[in-house]
């Protein structure tokens, strides 16, 4: 019972996660937006093309940055989810299934055996 309850936690902590993932990744598009608005107005306005040049440099590294930053983030969410599979999937312990196949001929011999004394005795009836 007590594993049950750690294996709940564990899944909830990993839903977590990924829900935290995907805000975050939703943050970063709204900076990245942000950003692009910015470079629209930095090349209509009518400062000098160096200054321009400049600022259009800063903001296309940040959007860089920010571009990273979101793969990274998606890679962790996919990375998540996989585990998040994998830990519903049985796992397969090799001892357990071995006992149980012992239990199951152990019980069907003991059936057998019962067999044979309730023939033997009708046979003593008859």
């Amino acid at each position: 019972m007590n594993i049950s309850s750690v294996s709940s936690t564990s899944t909830i902590n990993s839903f977590s996660t990924v829900s935290n993932n995907s805000d975050e990744i939703s943050q970063l598009e709204k900076q990245k937006s942000k950003l692009q608005s910015e470079l629209q107005k930095i090349n209509q306005s009518k400062e000098d093309e160096k200054t321009k040049q400049e600022k259009i440099n800063q903001i296309q590294m940040q959007i860089q940055q920010i571009d990273a930053q979101i793969q990274q983030k998606k890679a962790e969410q996919s990375e998540q989810k996989q585990n998040n599979v994998q830990q519903k999937m049985p796992i397969r312990d090799d001892n357990n299934e071995m006992s149980s196949k012992n239990a199951v001929n152990s019980l069907a011999k003991s059936n057998d055996s019962k067999d044979e004394s309730l023939g033997e005795v009708i046979d003593v009836l008859a």
